[in-house]
């Protein structure tokens, strides 16, 4: 079991992984805060002293780290064939846990973590930080209230910026893909937290001949999500233009009203029919706009792909990290949203291997 702090315990936490560009987010995000103190940090990458020293931060054995009771959670930031095997050890040595998305390769790696978490009963978070936006909320908020009516159709669309299709991180061997998988799976948690797992999907991931070259994997997908009562259109570029994620957007289409959602920064649009206790007509929100861009420059510790500069989406998740750690309330990302999320995208692949042929997710 991991530990459940008093209200008033400081909470020791520490790195194991650093080469993450959001290493240095969330770390910060720790740092901020009056209830919560790092602990020092552990890599097998030359990147970890230049981090430590741009942090603040101790160098740490792994087994020092795992094995210190006063560290009572660990940050997990390595490559993704490592993120399974560390999130299980710490597991195991009572720590609760945060992971970075997309908590391991594929499918296969969040089963196992799912297993451990199931046979532990410990705590452990997915970094899917856009989703803690109140653009994200209110759709929710709309979609159980009935605001919508019923909605029978969704379009959903993201896209990779700064070229990062093309660099290292997105190009893991043995990773589901490239720049659908590792920043995709942020589109596919959205869909999944709004309808549940479809039924099946019809996909097709492209590699465009004679546009780039070998060094990123796709270029554009498309995918149909089939489920029982609503279809939804999901969509990704590699080579988006916009440097945040200003063109990412989710629209449901209900019986009685449409709402539009974006997460950074965080706006929506929804029109009400004009049936229900609102008015006809549209709504439009939109949170202030940032003075701090998300993506912000490479560092020494982060030398291929730009550091995040903006706090707000990692102070968030942290406070629902450290909610679920100080209460014993139940994960707001689980290891079982990472491993679905890795199995529908395992299953655009496999429909687009066969010209979009309908493969079914058990």
């Amino acid at each position: 079991m991991t530990y459940q702090l008093a209200q008033n315990q400081v909470a020791g936490i520490a790195c194991l992984g650093v080469t993450h560009p959001h290493t240095s987010g969330r770390v910060k995000a720790i740092q901020r805060r009056t209830d919560a103190k790092m602990m020092g940090a552990w890599d097998n990458s030359p990147l970890l002293q230049p981090f430590v020293e741009a942090l603040g931060l101790e160098v740490r054995s792994k087994e020092a780290i795992l094995g210190d009771p006063a560290v009572h959670a660990v940050l997990i930031h390595s490559k993704s064939e490592k993120m399974a095997d560390l999130a299980i050890e710490a597991l195991e040595a009572g720590k609760a846990v945060l992971v970075e998305k997309p908590a391991g390769r594929g499918a296969q790696d969040a089963s196992r973590i799912v297993q451990l978490v199931e046979r532990t009963g410990g705590l452990l978070q997915v970094g899917y930080c856009w989703r803690f936006a109140p653009s994200v909320d209110a759709m929710q908020d709309a979609l159980k209230s009935g605001r919508l009516g019923k909605v029978v159709q969704v379009r959903a669309h993201g896209g990779c910026s700064h070229d990062e299709a093309a660099t290292s991180h997105m190009t893991q061997p043995g990773d589901i893909g490239g720049a659908v998988f590792v920043i995709g799976c942020h589109l596919v948690d959205r869909i999944l937290l709004h309808f549940g797992v479809p039924k099946s999907v019809n996909a097709r991931i492209t590699k465009f001949a004679n546009f780039r070259g070998d060094e990123s994997r796709e270029d554009a997908a498309g995918a149909v999500l089939n489920y029982d009562d609503k279809v939804v259109v999901l969509d990704f570029m590699s080579w988006d233009v916009l440097p945040w994620t200003e063109s990412w957007d989710i629209t449901a289409y209900g019986t009685e009203g449409i709402m539009s959602s974006r997460s950074l920064p965080a706006s929506y649009k929804v029109y009400d029919s004009g049936k229900g206790s609102r008015p006809a007509g549209w709504t439009e929100w939109q949170e202030t706009s940032f003075p701090e861009i998300w993506a912000t420059k490479k560092t020494e510790y982060s030398p291929e792909l730009a550091e995040i500069g903006n706090p707000v989406y990692f102070d968030r998740e942290a406070n629902a990290f450290f909610h679920a750690l100080r209460t014993g309330a139940p994960s707001v990302v689980p290891a079982s949203q990472a491993w679905n999320i890795s199995r529908v995208i395992e299953a655009m692949f496999a429909s687009s291997k066969q010209a979009g042929a309908e493969v079914f997710i058990d």
